[in-house]
């Protein structure tokens, strides 16, 4: 896994390169599955399609557990999310709504039948205060592990599949 967190302006640049081992189709299935998000990510306590555009487009609302250091809170997020082809999800927060001035990010799918490699980029601003000065390492210290848990997650739903 390879991954960087930058602060520019407030605004924290993400950008995480994994390896899963499940195809595409299964690590697209349950990244796609809003209203179970909870289950590929224990930080994810609420997740669930509150608008429906299209069979590609829907409006999710999410609460998420955020801990920096000894610090927690809950996190409302609420995005429009656009599936695109089975291989990119897009995803812009509505900023009226969630506990962010700004955000987007794209998961972008690329692999075969043993395994995927996934491109995350995203860029959020925080309606909330981060710690400026540890901020960006926060950031890509919690990124990382929830990536981590949700590939694990993944491998083990494919694997479970009876598919090797």
């Amino acid at each position: 896994m390879d991954s960087s967190v930058t602060l520019e302006h407030g605004i924290y640049m993400i950008r995480v390169d994994a390896r899963i081992e499940a195809p595409p189709e299964t690590v697209h299935r349950l990244i796609t599955d809003y209203d179970h998000l909870h289950g590929i990510n224990h930080s994810i306590e609420e997740s669930h399609i509150i608008k429906t555009f299209g069979p590609d487009r829907h409006r999710v609302r999410s609460v998420i557990r955020a801990c920096i250091l000894f610090f927690c809170r809950h996190v409302n997020q609420v995005q429009d999310i656009t599936q695109q082809g089975g291989r990119r999800v897009e995803a812009r927060i509505l900023p009226e709504l969630s506990d962010f001035r700004y955000g987007m990010a794209v998961w972008q799918l690329d692999g075969d039948d043993a395994e995927t490699r996934m491109h995350f980029t995203a860029q959020l601003e925080p309606a909330f205060w981060v710690p400026p000065l540890i901020g960006p390492w926060l950031f890509e210290q919690k990124i990382v592990s929830e990536i981590l848990e949700s590939a694990a997650v993944m491998e083990a739903d494919w694997r479970g599949r009876g598919v090797q």
